[in-house]
């Protein structure tokens, strides 16, 4: 059983990582630390586990596995704390604000032979396994182009929200823009560079509301990515080859009751496959097994992979 330490109660971690941690049998919900004593209070009430701060958290011989929830500028210091404390880490993403802090964590984790990884649950759900499988058997021959889209509505608590905060690691391009560079190199493998990347930052704005990518794979594929806050909901991506079309609708945030389509054109016709499956619970399996395991270099990779692409991003707009 691997006891987990939850470091913050965010909305993420109420709504998913907590009931996903609870109903799995690898893992027990053993602390959650909150700033919000209400808040912190109806959690534990909620799954019967102790309340505790952060520091005590870091510091408890009853965790092993701490998920962090904080908002991005604070993920490096609370991070490669809990690494140093021989706690594993599950960390929302995006893991740093940069390459450098990145790297810090991975060679910290190495250093303490601890399981590091950034939360892109979607990885792991039905439909998008599906879909690499489509590519490696190669159902739309050679591929030629990636369309990544990520845009979500204004959040309730407008500009109050953490995301808005430059201080607090905000922007669109940490937050749902780095789903469209996950994706990518989900789809054409890690092998990929930034071409072109335009981020904007409106008048009175601390941090980018919405931006757009170009990447290209070392097999010359391109993928053009668009993401941002305060969009129409848009949330998937079209793949392009040279014998079909595949064509996803809520690639990255399907709930466990939300039937997933992926749609597949080719000459032999245009099929849809439906998916329903609880991207959370098989993130967890994973999880359990590369700690049960001891495998740790396949996250360390996909962490250093993701946060190279994130500053080629940044520096290039």
């Amino acid at each position: 059983m691997i006891r987990v330490g939850i470091l913050g109660c965010a909305s993420i971690a109420r709504r998913s990582l907590i009931p996903a941690f609870a109903g799995h049998p690898a893992f027990k919900v053993a602390l959650v630390a909150s700033r919000d004593p209400a808040g912190v209070a109806a959690v534990a009430g909620q799954y019967g586990c102790g309340t505790c701060t952060y520091d005590e958290l870091v510091g408890s011989a009853d965790v092993d596995l701490v998920y962090c929830p904080l908002p991005t500028g604070l993920h490096h210091a609370w991070v490669k704390r809990c690494l140093e404390a021989g706690k594993h880490v599950l960390c929302e993403k995006s893991l740093a604000c940069s390459f450098c802090e990145a790297e810090d964590l991975v060679n910290t984790a190495r250093r303490c032979d601890r399981f590091l990884m950034e939360s892109f649950q979607f990885r792991f759900h039905a439909q998008n396994l599906f879909v690499r499988r489509l590519l490696e058997e190669g159902a739309i021959g050679a591929l030629r182009q990636v369309v990544v889209r990520f845009g979500i509505p204004p959040f309730p608590d407008g500009r109050a929200n953490i995301r808005y905060s430059r201080e607090l690691g905000g922007g669109a391009l940490l937050d749902n823009g780095a789903y469209t560079i996950k994706a990518t190199t989900y789809l054409l493998g890690k092998d990929v560079n930034v071409k072109a990347s335009h981020r904007v930052v409106p008048q009175g704005e601390e941090v980018d509301i919405f931006g757009t990518l170009c990447m290209e794979s070392a097999q010359g594929v391109v993928s053009q990515t668009a993401y941002g806050f305060d969009h129409w909901y848009r949330n998937g991506y079209d793949i392009w080859g040279t014998k079909g079309v595949i064509t996803t609708s809520r690639a990255f945030t399907a709930r466990p009751d939300f039937t997933a389509e992926v749609h597949v054109e080719t000459s032999e016709g245009h099929r849809v496959e439906t998916f329903k499956d609880d991207h959370f619970a098989r993130l967890l399996d994973y999880v359990s097994s590369q700690i049960g395991k001891r495998q740790y270099d396949n996250e360390y990779n996909e962490c250093l992979a993701q946060a190279r692409l994130m500053q080629q991003a940044m520096e290039m707009s």
